[in-house]
């Protein structure tokens, strides 16, 4: 099925490879106005969107012009953004139509998560509070767990301590090492709550992804991160957040509960004013809108429905889900199965 996919041969898939890597000669605008192009070409729903918004790629001038659609989009299955033989779905409730993300492979995806974790994490021994990509394959975070595990630890699966919706803690007894531990906010609210304290070796490093609004619990992240910091005895400052969205196929990264997250140089954002839909100076707030470059397979500029405020060095504060949103993503999912 792949093979037969247009978005399967993207004539410049491998530029996209190089400027990921940190190497090549094409520019961000380049390869921004090259993949649009594409696109527009080969995903006809993307191109009707386009035409009603009087956009072509004759059009644009700069990649911030790119027609954005909203991350809703990816729930119309009958006019899917994309196909392939892996599919990442957002989690929801039984009645909700999920999101789907196809890709013909997972190369391009698999490649910018280890660059853009190798670039902002330290290179330590690799936990995850989440299930196995066997236990949950239509998971994009527990797949990029899954390729992390691989590439940096034994990949044996031992590093994953949610199995049949039960903790595992075995593997963190008696560390002598600093480790990474990694899950989503509710996996380590669950955590909190149902067990006795963990001292994590000294240089250990918590890293969040985030997800607990718009479910049945509330929490101010200055109050979860003290709770974190007092359960694994560890500085406010080695708690680490990861935004990311099965919509996308790039992470943004921020350190402690006031750090600023940042996109790796192939995922660029802009802040758009909700009622007007024109790009914000940084200090307002918005939606924030990204194009990402290793969203080759589908559509490579998304609007969320995520406040943020930019900063004047490229980095963004990150405020939260509109309240009007559905809840989404893959800590909901966790929520429900530990909570049964």
């Amino acid at each position: 099925m792949s093979s037969q996919h247009p978005h399967s041969s993207y004539p410049q898939e491998g530029s996209v490879h190089q400027f990921i890597s940190g190497c090549g000669s094409a520019t961000f605008e380049d390869l921004a106005r090259d993949l649009f192009k594409h696109q527009f070409a080969k995903q006809l729903p993307y191109q009707r969107y386009c035409r009603l918004l009087g956009v072509s790629p004759d059009s644009v001038n700069s990649w911030r012009e790119i027609p954005a659609v909203p991350t809703s989009a990816f729930k119309l299955s009958e006019h899917p953004l994309s196909q392939g033989e892996t599919t990442f779905l957002t989690s929801g409730t039984t009645t909700e139509i999920k999101g789907a993300h196809h890709f013909p492979d997972t190369n391009t995806y698999d490649l910018a998560a280890l660059t853009q974790w190798q670039a902002h994490l330290p290179e330590l021994p690799l936990y995850f509070l989440s299930p196995s990509p066997a236990e949950s394959p239509q998971s994009s975070l527990v797949h990029m767990f899954g390729h992390l595990d691989r590439a940096l630890n034994s990949g044996n699966g031992t590093s994953f301590l949610l199995k049949e919706s039960r903790f595992h803690l075995a593997p963190l007894s008696f560390l002598e090492e600093p480790i990474i531990l990694a899950g989503t906010a509710l996996a380590f609210l669950h955590l909190c709550e149902s067990h006795q304290a963990i001292s994590l070796p000294k240089g250990s490093l918590i890293l969040e992804t985030g997800g607990y609004k718009g479910t049945a619990r509330t929490l101010a992240k200055r109050e979860f991160y003290q709770q974190l910091s007092e359960f694994f005895a560890l500085p406010e400052s080695a708690i680490a957040n990861e935004y990311g969205m099965t919509e996308l196929s790039s992470q943004a990264y921020a350190r402690g509960p006031e750090g600023s997250h940042r996109f790796p140089a192939w995922c660029r954002y802009q802040i758009i004013s909700p009622e007007t839909g024109r790009a914000l100076p940084p200090g307002e707030m918005g939606y924030l809108q990204l194009l990402d470059l290793a969203n080759i397979h589908s559509v490579a500029a998304i609007r969320t429905q995520d406040f943020a405020i930019g900063i004047s060095d490229d980095s963004f504060s990150l405020i939260g889900r509109d309240p009007g949103a559905l809840p989404r993503g893959c800590s909901r999912s966790t929520d429900d199965a530990l909570s049964r």
